[in-house]
């Protein structure tokens, strides 16, 4: 798949791509199934999961687990470049979750639509944070699906935002070396932003309901 590159490079791409596939989705739900798995493959945190190494696992395979990828010189990829396209995974994935269905498909509900955010933020949140890669997820989330999030569940959404200032963004720090701490600063301020002005405005790149 290489809109994932494509995203991680140019976010507002995103919606163009996730049309394409909600609408395949939704008209072919095998072809649904295998994006999904790809989405999973690619990135095991949109299960969410986060995957333990156990005993005998070498480094290497444990890493590909965890979605890095290695040159054909056997070396890991660089965090940066992790993260970025880690990013560009998730800012996809969520645009899929948040694209109305197209005009011809009005008939028909959403193949993988807003519960399915609910679920996965729901359930990260239980989760223990790891460095790096719980805020740098959340934060393109909350970008991307946070609008949609806001408009749909109202109140609801609004006590998991206080949730995730009050008790899991103070966890996210805990577990973050000062090395790293470009993400959480990303987040941070996203989350003042959110508090400040008492809405998540739409994301940038997001289609007009009327786009086809």
């Amino acid at each position: 798949m290489q809109g994932k590159y494509t995203v991680s490079s140019k976010p507002e791409a995103a919606f163009a791509i996730a049309a394409v596939i909600e609408a395949l989705w939704a008209d072919f739900p095998d072809f649904g199934e295998l994006i999904l798995g790809h989405f999973y493959r690619e990135c095991p945190y949109l299960v969410p999961i986060f995957m333990p190494q156990v005993e005998g696992q070498s480094n290497e395979d444990y890493y590909r687990l965890l979605g890095y990828h290695y040159n054909e010189n056997g070396e890991l990829e660089e965090q940066d470049k992790f993260l970025k396209r880690m990013s560009g995974i998730m800012r996809l994935y969520t645009a899929v979750l948040v694209t109305r269905p197209c005009r011809y498909q009005q008939n028909k509900s959403h193949p993988h639509g807003l519960k399915h955010a609910w679920h996965w933020i729901a359930h990260m949140l239980n989760m223990d944070p790891r460095p790096d890669i719980s805020a740098t997820l959340l934060y393109d989330f909350l970008e991307v699906a946070g609008n949609a999030m806001y408009y749909y569940y109202g109140r609801q959404f609004q006590k998991l935002l206080d949730l995730i200032c009050k008790e899991y963004f103070p966890r996210i720090e805990k577990v973050t070396p000062s090395v790293s701490s470009g993400p959480v600063c990303r987040l941070q301020a996203l989350l003042q932003k959110i508090l400040k002005q008492g809405h998540i405005p739409p994301p940038a790149g997001l289609l007009p309901s009327n786009f086809w």
